[in-house]
C-alpha cells in the first residue's frame, strides 16, 4: 500500500514538474516572440528611415543623411575633399532638398526609341541622358557652376604638375546592380553575387573605347590619341598617364565611366572571350539590349515604342534619386506632349514650335497652359542645329555651292514662323552660349540672287533648258538633284523641308525630302550614304572640335565627322587649341576657327534653341542644370 502512495505522490510531483516546465517554456516563449515583434518593429523603422533619410525616428542624430539624401560621407572622402592637392572640389548644392518627398512614379518622354544600351557605344542623346541616371562616371561638373569639377566615383584626382598623369581614388561603396537575365534557368549562375565597381572595371572599359574592333566607340577614342597608359594600381585606384597634356584632358576624364567586366567580358555561358576578338564580341555582345548600371537608378524594362522604365537603386549612396520609378514613355510625334500633359499622362515636357503657337501663342485663356495650372520654364543649351552637306559628294565638295545652298535657306523665317522665335540663329560651329562663340561672324542673309551667282561661279548652269541646273562632272552629265534626310517625326522639320525645296526649286535646285527614322538615320549617317542631312549637336561647356571637324576624324567609321570636312588651317587651329590652356589665347585661336568654318560652311548653321518647358504643380524642385541632361529629374519630388 505504502508502495501504491509512494507511485501516486511521484507521478503527482512529476505532474506538477511538468507542468511548471510547460509554463516556464511558455512564458520564455512569449517573451522571445514579443522581443521579436519588437525588434522587427524596429528593423522597419531603421528601414524606413534608411528610405527616407530621417534618421531622427531611427535613434540617430543631426541632418538628413541615408537615403534619397546618400548615406552618410566616408571618412576617407571628408578627408580627401579636405586635401588642398584634390582637383576634385565639394559641391554644397544638393540634389533635393530636405523637404523631399520619396516615392511616387515620374512620368516623363522620349523622342525616339534607343539604339541600345550598351553605353560606350551608343552615343544617341537619348542614350546618353539614360547612362546618367543608370551609370556613375569618375567626376561630376557642380549643378551651379561648370567651371568645378565634383566627386561622384571617384573622391580625389590628383593631377601632376606636368598635367601628364591623372590619378584618381575610387568610392569603395559603389556596386553594380542586379543583371537582367533569366535566373531561373540556371544558366547564368556565373553572374551571382555582389560586385563592386572597381578600377578594374576603368581599364576594362578603357581597353574597348581604345580597341579599334569597337567602332562604336570612335567618337571617344577621338579624344585620347594622347594617351600613354592607364592602369589600375590597385582595386580602388586608377591612373591615366598622357603623352601631350590638353586642355580636353580634364572633362573627357571626368567624363570617363566604368563598364563591369564581370559581364561584358563573357559569353552567355561564362566563357571569356580570346583578347583577340573581344573587341568584336564587346560591339555585337549578347547583353546589349539590356542595360547594366551602378548608378541611382536601375534600368529594369523597355518595350520598342512605348517605354523605358527605371527604378530607384536603393543601395546607391550618392542620394538623388526620390522617385522609387521613372517611365519614359517613347513619343515620336511630339504633337502628342501638350496632350498628355493635359491628361497628366506627363509630368513634365518640352513644348515645341507648333505645339507652342497652338497652346500658348494662339491659346485659350483658361488653358491649362495660360492660367497658371502648369508650370513653366525655360533653358539655353548647349547645342545647335543645321543642315550638314557631305562633302565626298562632287556637287556639294565646292564651298561655293554649299555658300549657295546657306544663301537659299530662310533660316530667319523659319525661325520665326515654324520655332515661333524659340532660339537664336548660329553663325558657326557652337551654340550662342559658348562663352567662345565668335559674336563678330555675320549670320549668312537669306538670299536668293546671291545663291543663283554662286552657282553660276560654280558651273551649275540649266544648259538644257529643263529648269534644273546642270554641270559635267568627272565626265558625266549631272543634274543638281539631291535628297534631304531629315529626322521624320518632327513637323517641324518638315516644314523646313518643304519650304527650303520651294526656294531652291526657284533657283534651279532639285531636292528630294526623306523623313527617316532615328534608328535609320544613324545608319546613314555613319556610312556616309547620304547627300544632307538635318541634324544637331549637343556639347558641353569646354570648346573643342576635334571629334567633329578634324580631318583625321573623316575617314574614320562612325565618326562624328560624317561629312567630311578636312582643312588644313583647320586642322592647325584644332591642333592648337587642344594644347592652349591661357583663357585669352583659347578665344583668339576658337574665334578663327569658327570664322574659316563660316566662310567654308560643311553645314548650314541654322539656330541654338531656347527650349520652354511645361510641368504638373505636384512636381517639385523643378530647376534646370547649365550643361545636359538640363531637365534632369534627379532635384525634382512630387509632393502626392
Amino acid at each position: 500500500m505504502k508502495r501504491g502512495f509512494f507511485q501516486s505522490l511521484l507521478g503527482t510531483l512529476l505532474l506538477v514538474a511538468l507542468l511548471i516546465v510547460t509554463s516556464i517554456n511558455v512564458w520564455q516563449s512569449n517573451r522571445i516572440e514579443k522581443k521579436q515583434i519588437s525588434l522587427l518593429s524596429r528593423l522597419k523603422t531603421v528601414e524606413k528611415a534608411i528610405e527616407s533619410g530621417d534618421f531622427s525616428s531611427a535613434g540617430g542624430s543631426g541632418g538628413p543623411t541615408g537615403g534619397i539624401w546618400g548615406a552618410a560621407e566616408p571618412d576617407y572622402v571628408t578627408k580627401a575633399l579636405q586635401d588642398p592637392s584634390n582637383f576634385l572640389k565639394r559641391d554644397n548644392t544638393p540634389w533635393l532638398p530636405a523637404d523631399a518627398q520619396q516615392g511616387g512614379t515620374l512620368l516623363l518622354s522620349l523622342s525616339s526609341d534607343p539604339k541600345g544600351f550598351n553605353f560606350l557605344i551608343e552615343n544617341g542623346s537619348d542614350t546618353s541622358m539614360l547612362r546618367r541616371y543608370s551609370l556613375v562616371q569618375l567626376a561630376e561638373y557642380h549643378k551651379k557652376d561648370v567651371s568645378q569639377f565634383g566627386p561622384e566615383l571617384a573622391y580625389h584626382w590628383r593631377i601632376s604638375e606636368d598635367k601628364k598623369t591623372h590619378t584618381f581614388k575610387l568610392r569603395t561603396d559603389i556596386y553594380w546592380q542586379k543583371p537582367t537575365v533569366d535566373w531561373e534557368s540556371g544558366r547564368f549562375d556565373w553572374l551571382k553575387g555582389t560586385h563592386q565597381v572597381t578600377a578594374k572595371d576603368l581599364v576594362f572599359a578603357f581597353n574597348m573605347m581604345m580597341n579599334n574592333q569597337v567602332s562604336g566607340a570612335a567618337p571617344k577614342r577621338s579624344y585620347y590619341d594622347e594617351l600613354e597608359s592607364y592602369r589600375a594600381l590597385d582595386d580602388f585606384t586608377f591612373e591615366v598617364k598622357l603623352k601631350t597634356p590638353k586642355y580636353m584632358n580634364v572633362p573627357m576624364l571626368a567624363s570617363a565611366f566604368p563598364v563591369p567586366e564581370f559581364l561584358y567580358a563573357y559569353d552567355e555561358a561564362g566563357e571569356r572571350f580570346p583578347d583577340e576578338i573581344i573587341g568584336k564580341r564587346f560591339e555585337e555582345h549578347w547583353y546589349n539590349p539590356n542595360a547594366l548600371g551602378a548608378g541611382p537608378y536601375q534600368i529594369t524594362g523597355y518595350q520598342s515604342g512605348v517605354s523605358v522604365v527605371l527604378e530607384r537603386d536603393p543601395k546607391f549612396p550618392l542620394g538623388g534619386n526620390a522617385f522609387d520609378k521613372i517611365i519614359f514613355s517613347v513619343l515620336k510625334d511630339k504633337t502628342a506632349y501638350p496632350r498628355k500633359l493635359r491628361t497628366k499622362e506627363l509630368h513634365l515636357a518640352p513644348m515645341f514650335g507648333a505645339q507652342y503657337r497652338s497652346e500658348v501663342i494662339e491659346g485659350k485663356s483658361d488653358s491649362p497652359f495660360m492660367d497658371g495650372t502648369l508650370q513653366e520654364g525655360e533653358h539655353w543649351s548647349y547645342s545647335y542645329t543645321y543642315i550638314g552637306w557631305n562633302l565626298r559628294r562632287p556637287m556639294f565638295s565646292d564651298k561655293r555651292v554649299r555658300q549657295a545652298m546657306s544663301h537659299a535657306f530662310p533660316a530667319q523665317k523659319l525661325l520665326d514662323d515654324v520655332w515661333m522665335g524659340l532660339g537664336e540663329r548660329v553663325s558657326g560651329p557652337m551654340p550662342t552660349v559658348q562663352p567662345l562663340y565668335n559674336k563678330s561672324v555675320p549670320l549668312i542673309p537669306y538670299d536668293l540672287d546671291k545663291a543663283r551667282a554662286l552657282l553660276d561661279e560654280a558651273g551649275w548652269v540649266d544648259t538644257n533648258g529643263d529648269g534644273t541646273r546642270d554641270k559635267v562632272l568627272d565626265g558625266v552629265h549631272t543634274e543638281f538633284d539631291f535628297k534631304l534626310v531629315l529626322y521624320g517625326s518632327s513637323a517641324e522639320y518638315a516644314t523646313l523641308a518643304a519650304i527650303f525645296k520651294e526656294d531652291l526649286a526657284k533657283i534651279g535646285v532639285k531636292m528630294a525630302v526623306a523623313p527617316t527614322e532615328w534608328a535609320n538615320l544613324l545608319k546613314q549617317i555613319q556610312a556616309r550614304e547620304f547627300d544632307a542631312v538635318t541634324l544637331a549637336w549637343i556639347s558641353g561647356p569646354p570648346a573643342d572640335f576635334r571629334q567633329i571637324w578634324h580631318g583625321d576624324e573623316a575617314d574614320k567609321p562612325k565618326s562624328s565627322n560624317h561629312v567630311g570636312f578636312n582643312h588644313p588651317e583647320g586642322n592647325r587651329l584644332i591642333e592648337a587649341l587642344e594644347t592652349e590652356f591661357d583663357p585669352a589665347e583659347r578665344e583668339r585661336i576658337a574665334h578663327e576657327f569658327h570664322a574659316l568654318v563660316a566662310d567654308e560652311q560643311p553645314y548650314t548653321f541654322f539656330r541654338s534653341p531656347k527650349s520652354i518647358t511645361y510641368w504638373q504643380p505636384e512636381l517639385k524642385n523643378v530647376w534646370f542644370q547649365l550643361k545636359r541632361p538640363h531637365r534632369d529629374p534627379r532635384p525634382f519630388y512630387l509632393s502626392q
